[in-house]
């Protein structure tokens, strides 16, 4: 009867009118107030209301169903095949939509019903890989700022392949908490890129100048990245920045200068295909043949050697308490003692840029040491 009766009054009533029974219809379904006969009569009346000429009534049905369990999933599906106005609550909200639903949805779909998944309250990994793969950037950004949304690493690694240049997706990738080192570090070297390219910066200091300065950031930042990154994720951060090319001379440097040996043992390792552990008991207790022979087969000069038996043997001395000293005091001990070598006075030019290098880890480490004494000064 119920629907003989709206067939009937359908075509009298006007649009405004007809939204307003769709709702109450929609509510009536919702709660249960049909018993067992009634409900498949109220489920093709709400299944006529879907060829309805208005957009209101469409509308008003989506908005009294968007939130529902138990809606017939041909109902659903096409409200979300109706216009983005439509269809937008009704994906945003569903709960009976499966994961099936919106991977379609997310393929098919426009702009407009990609941001209302993103919306969902929860996304699975495999939502949130569809929406990676293929939606624009400030979908992404949406979908990354959904703590409720379940992102796998290789969706992360798509999304920096796909947006990396966006600054919107590099600051929301940052913040993920679950982003995987290698992608954290890539887009730390696409801010570092982006920021040398500004206009601004290279007429102030000049664009080669621009470059030392990103780059130097750039190392800086990764090697903080490794001291934080599980220990798990170090070996995969370090074969990323090999074959990216970033296991320079000058970032080892930097590591070994600053006490990271856990990365050093994994870089040295990685390049020169000797396992960890026997790298981490060279760099632990090898004598200084053992430790150039490592740089060597890591591919570094063999003028190098006398830089780093240097720096292994102050944090030795440091770690076995036989030195006391703070961690920004050590790039200087490091110089004095390369100073201290003769070895090392009269190796080839690498060797002079290497300790001019060392130099400037130690001006940064003081001039990081007082900002922080000013910052507890000042808090």
């Amino acid at each position: 009867m119920i629907v003989q009766r709206f067939v009937h009054w359908r075509h009298t009533a006007n649009s405004a009118g007809r939204a307003d029974a769709a709702r109450s219809v929609a509510q009536a379904y919702i709660e249960g107030r049909f018993g067992a006969a009634e409900r498949s009569e109220a489920e093709a009346t709400l299944t006529l209301m879907l060829d309805d000429p208005s957009p209101k009534v469409r509308q008003a049905l989506a908005e009294g169903l968007a939130t529902a369990p138990g809606v017939p999933a041909v109902i659903l599906r096409a409200l979300c095949d109706d216009s983005d106005a439509i269809a937008c609550p009704v994906v945003r909200g569903s709960p009976a939509l499966d994961d099936e639903d919106l991977v379609t949805l997310a393929a098919v779909g426009s702009e407009a019903v990609r941001r209302a998944i993103v919306a969902r309250r929860v996304l699975s990994v495999r939502v949130s890989a569809a929406i990676a793969e293929i939606a624009d950037p400030a979908v992404c950004v949406a979908l990354l700022e959904n703590d409720g949304a379940a992102i796998a690493a290789v969706s992360y690694q798509r999304l920096a392949e796909r947006h990396g240049q966006d600054a919107d997706i590099r600051g929301a990738l940052l913040a993920r908490d679950d982003l995987p080192a290698t992608v954290r570090q890539q887009m730390i070297l696409a801010a570092g890129q982006a920021l040398a390219a500004l206009p601004l910066l290279r007429s102030l200091v000049g664009a080669a100048r621009a470059e030392d300065v990103t780059l130097a950031a750039c190392e800086r930042a990764t090697a903080k990245l490794a001291e934080v990154a599980p220990a798990g994720e170090i070996p995969t951060l370090v074969e990323h920045l090999r074959r990216s090319g970033q296991l320079t001379t000058a970032f080892l440097l930097r590591v070994v200068s600053t006490g990271d040996i856990d990365l050093l043992a994994a870089a040295l390792a990685c390049l020169s295909q000797t396992a960890e552990r026997r790298v981490m008991a060279i760099l632990a207790g090898g004598r200084q043949k053992a430790v150039t022979a490592l740089i060597v087969d890591a591919g570094l000069p063999v003028s190098m050697g006398p830089l780093f038996w240097a720096a292994v043997s102050v944090w030795r001395e440091v770690a076995a308490g036989k030195r006391p000293a703070r961690p920004e005091e050590v790039p200087q001990m490091i110089i004095r003692r390369v100073v201290a070598d003769p070895g090392s006075r009269e190796g080839p030019a690498d060797t002079d840029e290497a300790a001019r290098f060392l130099h400037r880890l130690a001006n940064e480490a003081a001039l990081d040491a007082a900002r922080e004494r000013a910052r507890r000064l000042a808090a």
